[in-house]
């Protein structure tokens, strides 16, 4: 008995994974020497091969379940031919060889019958092995192969649902290689993949409850996507799958030209409990011999259960202001067909940070603001942070060279120390801080929820940090270009930037465009020495850097005026 391995992408992709349970074969010159020699028998599986999907390569590191590796088990039993000079030779003609895993040698179930290399003799064998398939030992090689493929009696059963139909239908050929460079002489058969594998994963959005004492609840059109479990009666290509631990289902099938996964199952609909009758089909591909091809398929209907989940960076924040409480969308949730979330335009924010670990803000945790750093989706404006040569009283300063910088959270007790530090006559000579101010009375926190959130304030340096980390995929420690000012990096601009606006395109969120020379920045509220306060910049398209592609965390020049991006805290 086998089974197989798969490795899992979006929609429909190519996964290989090969294994052995003997040694690699060498292909060195055969000579006279070992003509009458016995051979002992072991089997090499080259496992699904993995080939770019759709003309694009793959570069994705695969890590397989170590339960589904492709290899024989004890018992297993290969058919094998002898042909030299258009004859079959010694009588081996569809011996069948049976696997022993304690021995890990292949043993002839019939006495006498002994394989033996003699020049120009080749071997051929199977697998599964079936008793009375025969051979035209007259042909070349290719023939022979294709007649097994060919054969009756070794097509793909209709029904797989056992491990035992499902192995069973998944024909292996291999020819006999003689290897000569170990203590004895061995006949190695590397055997291949005659059929294709699909493989169907079926999911379903189901609900979500937070976890004791998280400091929100979960939108009421909250779902996540999961694994189907009340997926029955399935139909992969017409055929009765083998559903494997993880839900998934496999089927082996013939190899075509032009043909789609397609099929149907029924699940039941958790809203209402009905019975409903998926029906699936994905692209138009080639299915290629010893290749393995997986469709995702996400149902129509919600489905039944529902699961406690955390809360994750990239969750979208509501605030319910009859119920006066926090609510959150899961930031990889349902989307509409418009690839928004649902209600999208009541969302508030987006988290960066939720890790207990990174809540340090001592002012926030203080007045119980302690589940979440949460990005607000406006655009404020343009300000500078200070006025020049004054080093801010109570706001720490840090260099490039601080080793705590990610750790310096405190957004919210930086805002409230410079709007303390300047009277509001000259609040204008930071405004920065000044929008800030304005936005808390504008988009003040209703009154229910004013203990159960922050008011806004402009981000660290740390949360900053977080939500390059978080989001954007990259950390600032990782950037490979630093200088001076700060960390830097002339690669990874816009693939940073794309991911976050990716994000926030599902709640109609955009940032601000670029300037003139292309440069996208945001206040932060951390000081870095007397004439210079932290900033994020994005540097991409320049002509006059036209290698670039730039994101950095710096110090810039406290006169300088860059976007406001609120934050707050829960």
């Amino acid at each position: 008995m086998k089974s197989f391995t798969c490795i899992i992408f979006w929609g429909i992709l190519l996964i290989c994974n090969a294994c052995t349970d003997e040694n690699e074969t060498n292909n060195g010159v055969i000579t006279d020497l070992y003509n009458g020699v016995p051979l002992n028998v072991q089997a090499i599986i080259t496992g699904f091969e993995n080939s770019p999907g759709f003309g694009k390569p793959s570069t994705r590191t695969f890590v397989a379940d170590e339960h589904l590796k492709t290899k024989f088990a004890d018992g297993d039993s290969i058919g094998v031919f002898a042909v030299k000079g258009g004859a079959i030779v010694d009588g081996i003609d569809n011996i069948p060889l049976i696997y022993n895993a304690s021995g890990r040698n292949w043993n002839s179930v019939e006495n006498g019958k002994t394989l033996y290399w003699y020049d120009g003799i080749s071997y051929v064998a199977y697998y599964p092995y079936r008793k009375n398939i025969t051979i035209d030992a007259s042909e070349d090689m290719d023939k022979i192969i294709a007649s097994l493929v060919g054969n009756e009696k070794l097509q793909p059963a209709q029904d797989q649902s056992s491990p035992e139909k499902h192995v069973s239908s998944d024909l292996m050929i291999a020819i006999g290689v003689l290897d000569t460079n170990l203590s004895s002489i061995i006949l190695s058969f590397p055997f291949h993949h005659q059929f294709t594998l699909l493989v169907l994963h079926p999911q379903a959005y189901i609900g979500c409850f937070a976890p004791v004492d998280a400091g929100f609840v979960y939108h009421k059109e909250s779902r996540i996507l999961r694994t189907d479990s009340a997926a029955i009666n399935v139909d992969l290509n017409g055929i009765t799958p083998y559903r494997i631990d993880s839900l998934k289902y496999c089927a082996i099938v013939l190899p075509q030209e032009n043909a789609q996964i397609s099929g149907k199952y029924r699940t039941t609909n958790g809203r209402d409990g009905t019975d409903t009758q998926i029906n699936y089909s994905g692209s138009s591909i080639a299915f290629a011999s010893g290749k393995c091809y997986m469709l995702k398929v996400i149902s129509p209907v919600p489905g039944i259960g529902s699961t406690e989940r955390k809360l994750y960076p990239g969750d979208f924040i509501f605030q319910n202001e009859e119920e006066q409480r926090i609510e959150v969308y899961p930031g990889d949730g349902e989307l509409e067909n418009d690839g928004k979330i649902y209600d999208y335009g009541n969302a508030i924010g987006m988290v960066i940070t939720c890790d207990p670990n990174k809540m340090t803000d001592e002012k926030c945790n203080e007045k119980g603001w302690k589940h979440a750093y949460v990005m607000g989706l406006k655009n404020l404006g343009i300000g500078r942070w200070g006025r020049m040569g004054r080093l801010e009283t109570g706001i720490t300063p840090m260099t490039k060279d601080d080793e705590d910088l990610e750790k310096n959270m405190n957004g919210y007790s930086e805002t409230e120390q410079m709007l303390s530090n300047y009277a509001e006559d000259v609040l204008d000579s930071c405004r920065s801080f000044k929008l800030i101010n304005d936005y808390r009375v504008t988009a003040a926190v209703p009154e229910g929820l004013k203990l159960k959130r922050s008011p806004w304030f402009i981000p660290s340096i740390g949360q900053w940090f977080d939500m390059l980390v978080n989001i954007c995929g990259k950390s600032p420690r990782a950037f490979q270009n630093n200088t001076g000012n700060g960390l830097n990096d002339t690669e990874w601009g816009r693939e940073t930037l794309d991911k976050l606006t990716e994000q926030l395109f599902k709640v109609a969120s955009p940032l601000p465009e670029f300037t003139g020379d292309r440069r996208l920045g945001f206040s932060c509220s951390s000081q870095y020495d007397k004439n210079r306060n932290w900033m994020l910049l994005w540097h991409i398209d320049d002509p006059g850097f036209p290698t670039w592609s730039r994101i950095c965390l710096q110090g810039y020049s406290k006169a300088a005026s860059w976007n406001v991006r609120p934050f707050f805290a829960f």
